[in-house]
């Protein structure tokens, strides 16, 4: 047989390209440093780069997993890998023309906010227990920390099943803006979630009364949570309904 044409061995053809450390074909990003693989195989063998956008997102997340992963993960060696699924770019604003270099704090834990929500809306409970943690941490190291920022670590305490701290967050928000939508619906799904149906009937009943003036407002969290608004609006609706009751404002 041809050498030249002899496959090569494994080992040789499935290495990190930045560390050079043996990989699987499925891995998304090195195991031992973390580095994005920046090719993938088509169908018949052949090896496509990474489009613009795809390269963004993983490179994004391989930073925000290392950078957490030496101020906030403490031992992580035993824990789950990463899941597969890139940043959802639309969650997290405009792409900008670059990858920023390097990513800020904020700009980290808003990347492990994104992966620890993904896994728990795909059901990647292995990811979830992994992300969610190190999510907080990373908005809890911040200098300070903005409305958007607060409302991003109510969802994550109630996606750890801590509704009492999602609800001490939502009192934060409501204390500067009293009337904030999110804020707002947090109080009322953490209330329910502890069990006060009536507390989170009167949530629900504030976040409908101030729905119009508070989305007329365009604060910069509410566009950047643009498609969540109405989901929570029928959630509020649909609460009042199924126990017979209307908001003022219908």
């Amino acid at each position: 047989m041809n050498q030249k044409n002899a496959e090569k061995p494994a080992a040789d053809r499935l290495r990190c390209s930045n560390c050079g450390s043996e990989r699987a074909a499925a891995d998304k990003f090195c195991r031992n440093c973390g580095a994005p693989l920046r090719v993938q195989a088509k169908p018949n063998g052949k090896i496509r780069g990474l489009s613009g956008l795809q390269g963004f997102g993983l490179a994004l997340i391989a930073f925000a997993f290392g950078y957490a992963l030496r101020h906030y993960g403490g031992d992580l060696s035993q824990r789950p890998e990463p899941p597969a699924q890139s940043i959802s770019i639309t969650e997290v604003g405009a792409l900008p023309s670059a990858a920023p270099s390097p990513a800020s704090p904020r700009a980290t834990a808003d990347a492990l906010f994104n992966q620890a929500m993904m896994a728990q809306e795909t059901g990647d409970t292995a990811a979830a227990a992994q992300f969610t943690p190190m999510a907080v941490s990373a908005y809890r190291g911040l200098s300070t920390l903005d409305l958007d920022g607060r409302y991003h670590v109510a969802l994550l305490n109630m996606a750890a099943g801590q509704p009492q701290e999602a609800l001490s967050e939502a009192r934060t928000m409501l204390s500067e803006v009293p009337n904030h939508l999110l804020a707002l619906s947090a109080s009322a799904q953490a209330h329910l979630a502890l069990g006060n149906t009536d507390s989170a009937t009167f949530y629900y009943r504030r976040f409908l009364e101030e729905y119009t003036p508070e989305v007329a407002a365009s604060r910069p969290e509410y566009l950047d949570h643009g498609r969540t608004l109405p989901r929570r609006r029928d959630e509020a609706r649909r609460f009042l309904q199924e126990r017979g009751l209307r908001p003022d404002n219908d």
